[in-house]
């Protein structure tokens, strides 16, 4: 018997099977044949009429999050429980394999049935990163991109993202890319969280502490003291860079009389670090119970040491991780706007 021909069905029908379907299946949706056994085929690639119909039934409940990582050259699809789609995308000549309609472009296009993802071929692979991301943006309404990680060789991809979002977006690095590369990339694309390794360990980081609100260092960088007390960002985590009890001291006794009006998260690891002596004279009191902060710069932090109270009465929590050593000082209300009650 031939397959179903589905586009013949009643619109309500169709309404009704589109919304059921999961993202995995709309990338990949099986055609009906007469022994019910699910032959993948990326529907919404199949013509027009089919795309608009996707994308005009689907189910629009589900939040999606778009990434596109320059570097390992390819486009995602999250879900809320974190499950990634993704479409790679390759330059140069492929095999001789089906072609379709992305975005305007008919594009080679290998389909693993074992690994459920795509493999695209472009001339260019930054014109391939946009094409494949405007296409899957548009079909599952995804109004911005919500991360985007570059090497040198796809930097051109940040001009797209400024043009479309201005700086509302993560902006990752995760090859090592030259002093003059950091530079341009930190002056001309302040995206709202970046987070950046490979720096050199004498990168001057501090003239990027008044410009940037969210930032993750992943490498040892050249930053003082001074140049934290300071510093005007509203969440930073320096991965290895160290301080002393001393310092972290100081730090929070400049936050409570009004310091860092911006600050709500600060991470960073610390040497001979004395609990009692760091907070000894702020006005704190251990915590209750544990509580849960959200910061934009990673996932959430759990608190259960002390509360730290400003002058002015805001709260904070502080918890020193003594295997790790490592501090962690968060704000409240969190960056969800969640209050510590």
């Amino acid at each position: 018997m031939p397959a179903l021909p589905i586009l013949k069905l009643p619109i309500i029908v169709l309404m009704r099977i589109l919304k059921t379907i999961d993202i995995d299946t709309v990338l990949l949706l099986p055609s009906l044949s007469n022994s019910s056994i699910f032959c993948r085929i990326p529907i919404s690639l199949c013509s027009r009429k089919m795309y608009h119909l996707v994308k005009n039934f689907r189910d629009k409940t589900i939040p999606l999050k778009l990434r596109i990582d320059g570097e390992d050259s390819r486009v995602e699809v999250v879900t809320p429980e974190d499950y990634c789609h993704q479409i790679k995308v390759l330059e140069g000549k492929s095999r001789n394999i089906e072609r379709v309609n992305i975005n305007s472009h008919l594009v080679p296009i290998y389909r693993s049935r074992k690994h459920y993802g795509w493999k695209t071929y472009w001339n260019d692979r930054v014109k391939g990163l946009q094409s494949v991301m405007e296409y899957l943006s548009d079909l599952f309404g995804i109004k911005k991109v919500t991360s985007v990680t570059v090497s040198p060789d796809t930097m051109r991809l940040l001009d797209i993202i400024k043009e479309r979002q201005g700086n509302d977006y993560e902006l990752g690095t995760c090859t090592h890319l030259s002093e003059e590369e950091s530079h341009f990339m930190l002056e001309n694309y302040p995206a709202k969280v970046l987070r950046i390794s490979g720096l050199s360990h004498n990168f001057p980081i501090r003239k990027y502490l008044k410009s940037v609100d969210s930032l993750f260092v992943g490498s040892q960088v050249s930053i003082t003291l001074d140049d934290l007390l300071s510093m005007n960002c509203v969440e930073l985590v320096l991965v290895s860079n160290h301080f002393t009890g001393t310092e972290i001291k100081r730090i929070l006794q400049h936050w409570a009389i009004g310091g860092f009006p911006r600050l709500k998260y600060l991470s960073s690891w610390v040497s001979n670090f004395n609990m009692e002596d760091v907070l000894g004279e702020l006005t704190h009191t251990r915590m209750t119970e544990k509580r849960e902060y959200k910061c934009n710069i990673g996932r959430s932090v759990s608190f259960s040491d002390r509360l730290i109270t400003r002058n002015d009465g805001v709260v904070a929590s502080f918890r020193y991780n003594q295997q790790y050593r490592r501090v962690k000082f968060g704000v409240w209300p969190d960056s969800e706007g969640n209050q510590y009650l």
